[in-house]
């Protein structure tokens, strides 16, 4: 069997070597010392590192992970033809125990090291999530994880987890587990041909998977690139093009020729790391410019010319930065997500202090952990279930931290729930928005209420809004019911919007109940009830629009309905109409669908849409909650921050119809400076946006003095 094609620019390996891990620099030039590779490895982390550092300045960062794969692919393809040629085979078994070896050490340690931090330092309102990360990254599936929690890589607003990076190796080690699989089963099916028609063949099976998963990144990132960041099937190319690579010939011993190719290849990542960004649709046919560079370099090798790129790649700080880049890559993420939890500085101390830990974290990490248990003598002579004993244990030793502290928020939770609903079934003095009536009378004060919270941020972080049993289906709509059974029923009103139509429920249950009303709710998440289409990616907008267009048939089929409430959240993005901003084009959006609606609906209800607090404000409330003080003061949010202007209000009130009329129930949350997390005793938010059940219920009779009877 054949094994890579080797030439002066493509210089044989002589250790195993993968993505983001460096190996040992050879004292002298030889056949195992590969310049460009270590090089790119200190590039590739170096913009992922300043683009989570400096995001304005190296929007494209992210494209790092992509030249990483490339090496892999190229490295550990040459590594599997060098056995094959010299054993006509593939041994599995060696081969992953050499991976467990080189990658789980300081893979495992930093998320056991991660996951005590957490625990240490983070508010117990993030430990569900940063923990369940944790626990996916230690199985090496986090970025299915976060596909199925469709994270966006570059949202401001996600809670971001110390652990979210590990969906890249969770990638590379799918690509360890599949690629020698495929390489083998070839080899198994071709084994009574000729030596060139093996060759043939295991090139066709490597090229039929890498060009089958470009072909799907470039059709499924437009459509969810949420999910495609982080799906195996749209990143297997990056690995197989470097896997082709090693494959193919050398392109021969002309210098110059390739050192053009290694500075255009070093310029092509370039290019990409400096121009990319949060708007780029990635990965797709953009990641293409970012691996085409990596493998320009690596074809290129290390001509011997003076100008050649080698001369900047080869530099000692260099080939060091690509040495430890493995360790590098592992580190900077859980100290830059976890300092501000442990440090209270300004952006720039911060992020230097994590460059720099980063850095002495990295070396100590390569010099005491990685290469001695790499090369440790019991694991290396000793057989192999001894190298995935020894990585099992250490698996779950760190699940078994994850698992501990998620049981511990889960029995927090238990117990807040049980103290939440004895409040509320007492319903003290002044109690959530009676404390501030939104209706311009005077404040009630209980100071017994100053510092109680309820519900907690760890409850309302995994609590949900007011139950509501699905009665009935048409196309997209799923229309639930509340308030009165319709047997007793006087009259049927609906509530209808996105997931901010949904926290309202809680205050409109209670209403009507009270009233004899049957309430219908229509919602779906993340689509406002709109003739404007929202600039959702596919095939959410997609959906949006048939839901909107289900719910106008829904309420034709629903003559019974005479009153619609509906909310939508602010700040949205939606395709402009000719001479139209945004803006506008969501104004003339709620018009149109509000005019659609049957004749039957006699009265429309705009809600103003709720504030909307940073992420660190419930961490402010836990604190606050800690230390005995007024989270509802301390945690305040500056209203012209927390307020954004309601397309829905401005177009009710601009509209001169008798049916559509406005109810702003924000007084019970801000006043005149600030927006408040905790009224009246009561947490008000569950998460940046959405309001909790307990506190909506209480703003009921202070909606209902806007309703008269339907």
């Amino acid at each position: 069997m054949g094994t890579a094609q080797l030439t002066d620019s493509t210089p044989r390996i002589g250790d195993e070597q993968a993505v983001l891990v460096g190996e040992p620099l050879p004292a002298k030039r030889g056949a195992g010392w590969r310049p460009e590779v270590q090089g790119l490895r200190a590039l590739a982390v170096a913009l992922v590192v300043a683009g989570h550092l400096w995001p304005d300045a190296v929007p494209g960062g992210f494209v790092g992970v992509d030249v990483f794969f490339a090496i892999s692919g190229f490295l550990i393809t040459s590594l599997l033809l060098d056995e094959i040629g010299a054993t006509r085979t593939i041994a599995f078994g060696s081969f992953w125990a050499r991976r467990a070896r080189r990658i789980l050490p300081a893979a495992l340690m930093t998320l056991g090291v991660t996951a005590v931090a957490t625990l240490l330092f983070v508010p117990t309102t993030h430990w569900a999530a940063f923990l369940t990360e944790i626990g996916a990254s230690a199985a090496y599936v986090e970025n299915w994880q976060l596909a199925h929690d469709a994270v966006d890589y570059f949202a401001a607003n996600d809670a971001v987890s110390p652990v979210q990076h590990y969906w890249s190796l969770s990638v590379e080690e799918q690509f360890y587990l599949v690629w020698p699989l495929l390489m083998g089963a070839t080899l198994w099916a071709t084994r009574a041909a000729r030596r060139r028609d093996r060759v043939r063949a295991l090139a066709l099976a490597m090229a039929a998977l890498t060009v089958a998963s470009l072909a799907w990144s470039i059709v499924h990132t437009p459509a969810d690139p949420s999910a495609a960041y982080f799906v195996t099937p749209t990143r297997a190319w990056e690995f197989g093009v470097g896997g082709l690579l090693a494959l193919a010939p050398g392109i021969g011993h002309a210098p110059g020729r390739r050192a053009l190719l290694g500075w255009a290849g070093l310029a092509a990542i370039l290019v990409a790391g400096l121009t990319y960004g949060s708007g780029t649709v990635f990965p797709g046919a953009a990641a293409l410019l970012p691996v085409g560079g990596a493998l320009a370099v690596m074809a290129a090798g290390a001509p011997s010319v003076r100008w050649a790129p080698t001369g900047v790649l080869g530099l000692r700080p260099v080939q060091w930065l690509g040495d430890v880049s493995y360790s590098v890559y592992l580190w900077h993420w859980p100290l830059l997500i976890l300092a501000p939890y442990v440090v209270h500085a300004g952006a720039t101390p911060v992020r230097l202090g994590v460059l720099a830990g980063t850095l002495v974290l990295a070396a100590l990490s390569k010099r005491f952990l990685e290469d001695p248990l790499r090369s440790a003598t019991f694991l290396v002579r000793g057989p192999n279930r001894r190298t995935f004993a020894l990585a099992g244990a250490g698996t779950l030793l760190v699940l078994a931290v994850a698992v501990t502290g998620n049981q511990r928020v889960r029995a927090e939770a238990r117990g807040d729930q049980a103290r939440t609903a004895k409040v509320v079934a007492e319903h003290p003095r002044c109690f959530g928005a009676a404390s501030r009536p939104p209706d311009g009378s005077p404040p009630c004060v209980n100071p017994a209420l100053d510092t109680m919270v309820v519900p907690t941020p760890v409850e309302a972080s995994r609590s949900d809004n007011t139950p509501c049993a699905v009665v009935e289906r048409l196309g997209r709509v799923r229309a639930c019911a509340f308030g009165a059974a319709p047997e007793h029923a006087r009259s049927t009103i609906a509530l209808v919007g996105d997931s901010h139509a949904s926290h309202w429920r809680a205050a409109f249950d209670g209403l009507a109940r009270s009233r004899g009303w049957r309430g219908l709710s229509v919602t779906h998440t993340g689509c406002p009830f709109s003739r404007a289409v929202a600039k959702l990616p596919e095939p959410s907008r997609t959906e949006c629009i048939e839901w909107n267009r289900d719910t106008l048939r829904w309420f034709h089929r629903h003559p019974e309905i005479t009153r619609v409430a509906v909310s939508e959240h602010t700040g949205g993005i939606v395709v402009k109409r000719h001479g139209r901003d945004n803006f506008s084009t969501q104004m003339a959006g709620y018009r149109d669908v509000w005019a659609a609606l049957p004749p039957t609906v006699r009265d429309i209800v705009v809600l103003r849409d709720t504030p909307k607090i940073p992420n660190a404000t419930l961490d402010c409330v836990a604190r606050t909650m800690d230390a005995g003080g007024r989270p509802g003061s301390a945690c305040a949010v500056p209203r012209a921050r927390a307020l954004e202007p309601d397309p829905a209000i401005a177009a009710a009130r601009r509209w001169p119809s008798p049916r559509v009329r406005t109810v702003d129930l924000t007084g019970a949350l801000c006043d005149a400076r600030a927006c408040h997390p905790v009224v009246g005793g009561v947490l008000a938010f569950r998460d940046v946006d959405h309001l909790t059940s307990v506190f909506a219920a209480t703003l009921g009779p202070y909606l209902g003095r806007h309703l008269p009877q339907a």
